[in-house]
Parts: C-alpha cells; structure tokens; sequence
C-alpha cells in the first residue's frame, strides 16, 4: 500500500504539505480494508525531505551566523512565570532534551551564565515594578504568558522592541503575526517565534473517524482541500446533533467560541507599524460572524470530557496536543484536525492558551542589545528542528493514522496571536468594548445598533493609548 502522506526513508521523515494543496487536489486516507489504495495522478504533493540533523544544522547555521555580544562570562537573568518552554518539564522526552541543549548553547553563544528565575504572576508584578520605580536592575528578559503583556504595556515596564540595535524582526524564526499583535504606533512590545515553541498549550480538534463516517463526513478532505471552515464544523456539528449525538466535548476551563474565534485567524483589530490599532469589528462582517457563533450547535463543558469522548458521546473533542499522547492507546479510532478556518480564503493558524509565552524586555536590563540578542538568538537555534523533532515522536507514538501526521503539521506551522486579547490585563476598556462585546452579541444580550453607537468611542480610545509617536 502507498502511504499516501508519510514515510521513512535514509534521509529522515518525508511528509506531504497538504496544507498547501490547491482546492481540487484529491487525498487518499490509509484505510483498513484489503483493497488497495492508490494516489490519483492529479496529486502533485510538495514534500519535505529534510532530516532532523539538516534542519538542526540549518539551525545551528542560523545561530553562527548571528552577531551578538559577549557577556563574557557574566549571568543573563531570564524571569519566567513557566521554565518549561526554555528548560523541559524534566521528562525524559525529545522536547525536554531539546530543550535543554539549546539552552546550553546559547550560554555557550553568548558566552553567559543564563539563571532563568521562576516567579508567580503576581510575584513578578510586584517585584518589576518596584526595581523600575527605582530605576534598578529586575532581569534582562522576560518570558511571560500573553495574557500578561497589557499589564506591562500600561505599566510602562517594556522597553519597544524597536529600540533594540540590530534586532531583526522581519527574520523567519520570528512569528510575524505575534509582532503585528504586540505592535501599537511606534511602539513593539513583545514578540513570540520559533523559541516559544509549547505544543502543550496548542488547541487542536479531535474526531471520532468511525461516528464521521456514519455521519458521511471527509473531514481529512475538507481539511486537505482548503474547505475545513468554520461553516463546515457547523454542518458537521449539526449532523451530529441529528444523530442524536453531542457535536463537541470540552473541559469547563475552555473558551469554545474563543478557541474557534482565534483558531480562525481572527483579530479584533488591524494592527500595522506607526498606525494606531483599528478595530474591525464594526462592519457588517463582523455582525455575520456574531450571528454565526449565535447559532453553532453549543460544545457541552464537562469535567470528563476526553472519557465522554472516547466513550463515543461526541463528534468532537476540543484539547491541547498534550491531549493526543493520553489517548494514544484508547480503544476508540479518533483523528487530528486543525481549528477550522474563517472562510475558505483564509489560512490555517491555531489557538494558544492565554498562558502562552511571549518574550518582552523589561525597563532598566543590563544591557539592550544582549538581551536582543538573547532572544533571537533563542528563536534562531530553535527554528525547524524543534518542531519536526515533537512531529517525529508523534507519527511514531502516538498519532492513530497518516493523515492526523499531515494535519498536526499543519497545526504547528501557524499559531494566532491578537491585539485585544494580549492587552486585556492593561486595557480592560478596549476588551470590554470589542471581545467582551462579541461574547453579548452571541448571546444576544447586546444588539448590533446597539453595539455600533460605540464606533467613535473605541476610536478614540486607541488613538489616546496607543498614539503614533517617537518616530
């Protein structure tokens, strides 16, 4: 039988981006049956060949050829509410390790002792804005959850990125959307790339592949066609219900219509270098999305919602990747998909918890330009390999079938960050007015006429907190 999406060969995993096929492309799925299964010859996948030890070297060659400065010996302070993106959480997996020797090759670039200090939220609050109300050394940089960036920015505790010599964020280990949704006029506050990579804190979608066939559902399909919209889960999710089935299962703690929203691709706001952010959400878009979520078949919150899945109770199960590797050995045959997309014109991009790392430079570091240079030189040693090491494990671990290895490749190559969202913990108003105003349209509690009388309002808000200036 011809894999139709992966194999091994000598040089290492070979996969099919079918994230990039085109709308017509036909997909054959590995399926138990004594028939063979054959690629049809309109197929022209884009295959990657590369090896985990040539996109290490290629890592590795990123690294070299940066020109940073020399501590010389002296300590880098990395604060943190989470050690784990930079140092493992202590298993003896491929990620921790990873993880942990490219830290020692960063200390090794930057010919520092790098101490990553651990603190609570509320601790680190503290204890930066008193060091910066004295105008006295806190750390050089700092790895806090997104959630926690509007707080800084408010705060007045970041240095903008765009101050910091050299710093290229244009450079490809640089998630571009995370520096557009941390851009405000002049200012950057913070940026995330490959050196953030948390796969345990990625939102995906869990199936039931023996209830989506019943239900004359090709979810691989619509995914490999361009189609697996947010339209496309609803049709699903209703056929489920008139299956007399749940369409979707999740824990309490989940947001469903915040990890559908962003797991779209949607931002509240359109955000671009020395502009004020705009907010988007007072067109008639925005109104048909709202009427959208108010009619999607409701996720049912339960405590046990990965046993009510696997016990055959819904078509969907929503979860982080970590979630993939609990149910490995479960007697139930489940696939992987990506968050479905706003339309079809759109790309696949994933949702983050709100715990997520960013990295930001705190007011009064040692020295600008070596913290800059910490953290590209973090993204650069961690681009490609990383991911396709965490890829690997799962194509040999965990994942059920062939096509869960493409889309799970799919779900690593974008993640979605948003302006609103990240400065929710400094502008409450702004959250209040755009994102907390979506949750009352949904529910029907605010209407649309009532929602547009505060166009004017929100314009005034951004362009009184986030001026263009100091160009």
């Amino acid at each position: 039988m011809i894999l139709a999406l992966l194999f091994l060969s000598s040089c290492g995993l070979i996969i099919v981006n079918q994230s990039q096929a085109p709308a017509n492309t036909e997909r054959t799925e590995q399926l138990q049956t004594t028939e063979p299964v054959t690629e049809p010859e309109t197929r022209r996948p884009t295959v990657d060949t590369t090896s985990a030890d040539e996109l290490k070297n290629e890592s590795d060659a990123l690294l070299k050829g940066l020109s940073v400065v020399r501590a010389k010996g002296s300590r880098l302070v990395v604060a943190t509410v989470d050690e784990t993106f930079l140092m493992g959480d202590g298993s003896e997996t491929k990620l921790t390790s990873d993880r942990v020797a490219r830290l020692n090759a960063l200390s090794e670039k930057l010919d520092a002792d790098i101490d990553v200090k651990t603190f609570t939220e509320s601790e680190l609050k503290r204890q930066l804005a008193e060091a910066a109300a004295q105008g006295a050394y806190f750390a050089d940089v700092l790895a806090v959850p997104q959630s926690m960036v509007g707080y800084l920015a408010s705060e007045g505790l970041v240095e903008s990125l765009r101050t910091v010599p050299k710093f290229d964020m244009s450079a490809e280990y640089f998630n571009a959307d995370s520096v557009a949704a941390m851009t405000a006029g002049h200012y950057v506050y913070g940026a995330a790339g490959a050196g953030c990579f948390e796969p345990e804190k990625t939102y995906a979608v869990y199936f039931n592949k023996a209830m989506a066939k019943e239900l004359g559902l090709d979810l691989y399909g619509l995914v490999f066609d361009g189609r697996w919209t947010l339209d496309e889960y609803e049709k699903a999710a209703e056929a489920a219900v008139s299956s007399g089935k749940k369409p979707a299962v999740c824990s309490p703690s989940v947001n469903i219509n915040e990890v559908l929203l962003y797991g779209s691709g949607f931002d509240y706001t359109k955000n671009v270098t020395d502009r004020t952010p705009e907010a988007v959400t007072f067109d008639s878009g925005f109104s048909d999305l709202c009427l959208r979520f108010r009619n999607m078949a409701e996720a049912h919150a339960s405590q046990n919602a990965k046993t009510e899945f696997l016990n055959g109770g819904a078509l969907f199960l929503i979860d982080t990747l970590s979630a993939a590797e609990e149910m490995a050995a479960s007697p139930l045959v489940w696939g992987l998909l990506p968050t479905p997309k706003l339309d079809e014109k759109s790309g696949y991009t994933s949702y983050l918890k709100n715990d997520a790392v960013v990295l930001c430079i705190p007011k009064y570091q040692g020295d600008l330009e070596l913290s800059g240079d910490f953290i590209e030189a973090l993204f650069a040693s961690s681009y490609k390999y990383i991911k396709y090491d965490y890829l690997y494990h799962y194509f040999t671990k965990v994942l059920r079938d062939n096509d869960s290895v493409s889309t799970l490749k799919i779900i690593l190559e974008n993640e979605n960050y948003d302006f609103v969202n990240i400065m929710r913990s400094g502008y409450p108003t702004l959250y209040g007015n755009t994102a907390d105003a979506f949750t009352q349209l949904v529910a029907g509690t605010l209407t649309f006429e009532e929602y547009a009388e505060r166009e004017e309002d929100v314009k005034e808000y951004l362009a009184r907190w986030f001026p263009v200036k100091g160009r």
